[in-house]
């Protein structure tokens, strides 16, 4: 049996890990790699995937939703390939998914730099005990 120590309901480390900062950028993944080259959704899955080193896999749950929504919005366009025999939906990137892309890294940056600083800061302090 784990004994539970008097601490353990004050932190929360689990959400120091595990991809919530990710999350909260998923959006400006996907628009990202849209940039790149038109994907399927669970193309744009992987390559969120490895490009977090496998700390964070998008569920399809939340990749889809957005993906529909950045059409509704006219970001992103879709249509079917029917290569192979199936019908899969293939995802691009607009004119006006451009524009958000470059309004998204102007916005994430400085905020990502703060919150890097802010990371550090706590770093060197744990680092002190």
């Amino acid at each position: 049996m784990l004994i539970k120590k008097p601490h353990q309901d004050l932190i929360d480390v689990s959400k120091l890990s595990g991809g919530l900062l990710l999350r909260g950028l998923l959006s400006f993944y996907v628009l990202s790699l849209l940039a790149e080259k038109k994907m399927y959704g669970k193309q744009i899955i992987d390559q969120i995937t490895s490009m977090t080193r496998g700390e964070w896999k998008p569920s399809p749950g939340s990749v889809y939703p957005m993906l529909q929504k950045m059409v509704r919005l006219g970001l992103v366009t879709i249509y079917l390939d029917h290569a192979g025999g199936q019908s899969t939906r293939v995802y691009e990137l607009t004119g006006s998914g451009e524009e958000a892309l470059k309004d998204m890294r102007q916005e994430i940056k400085p905020r990502l730099k703060k919150t890097i600083e802010l990371l550090n800061y706590h770093l060197q302090e744990l680092e002190k005990i």
